[in-house]
């Protein structure tokens, strides 16, 4: 009998690049996370897609995508037991206008998103958000409270949960709020660079950036 030989680990990297090829820049797409981040790490993104592949693999990003992997299986077969309908990452999207439409010519920008879950009870509709994290500080954390309540906009959600997967506690959090197209509309053309001082210690392109700045890590 031969002897069966199977790679791990390059099924995994074949996963994480597959996935990557599958969602490429857009002109005029923004994504959900682009509105919840430092607006320089779009542009980078576009300008040097090489750094971004780089984290392609990093071990600790890989275990979060395969905690969210079990978990949304597990919520999937929980909640249709239930009488749920439930849709698995799901990609919605709307279209804004800028702010400044009245003065400029008849742009629009589409704002495209992927949450994690949405269950239909009926005329109920319910997103569930995953997160994992190295710890459970200040949970939850503002830029996942916003990308929940623009989730709830694009998906038109009566409500939301983010779930906390960290090695101290696992809880969640109901967010009902929507956030308004004029606030996703300023977002798009904010120009504050980091939006969080601490995102620089974690951003593949903060080698080059002349915005960077240093501090300990959260």
């Amino acid at each position: 009998m031969a002897e069966a030989s199977v790679d791990v680990v390059s099924i995994l990297y074949d996963y994480f690049k597959e996935e990557s090829e599958n969602h490429q820049r857009e002109d005029g797409v923004f994504w959900v996370t682009d509105l919840v981040s430092c607006p320089l790490k779009r542009e980078y993104e576009l300008r040097f897609p090489e750094l971004g592949l780089a984290q392609l693999f990093k071990p600790n990003l890989v275990q979060g995508t395969l905690v969210h992997l079990g978990l949304e299986s597990l919520l999937k077969e929980k909640l249709e037991e239930t009488g749920a309908r439930v849709f698995v990452e799901p990609e919605g999207q709307i279209e804004v206008r800028p702010l400044d439409f009245l003065q400029s010519d008849d742009r629009k920008y589409t704002v495209k998103g992927r949450i994690d879950l949405i269950a239909v009870y009926h005329a109920v509709r319910i997103g569930f958000e995953i997160k994992t994290a190295r710890a459970d500080l200040s949970l939850p954390h503002a830029h996942h409270l916003d990308q929940v309540k623009i989730y709830n906009t694009i998906f038109q959600l009566d409500s939301s949960y983010l779930v906390y997967v960290t090695p101290d506690r696992i809880t969640q959090y109901e967010v009902r709020d929507k956030m308004g197209l004029d606030e996703i509309a300023r977002r798009i053309g904010e120009r504050k660079a980091p939006r969080y001082d601490w995102e620089c210690q974690y951003c593949p392109y903060a080698v080059l950036c002349p915005r960077k700045v240093a501090r300990n890590r959260r």
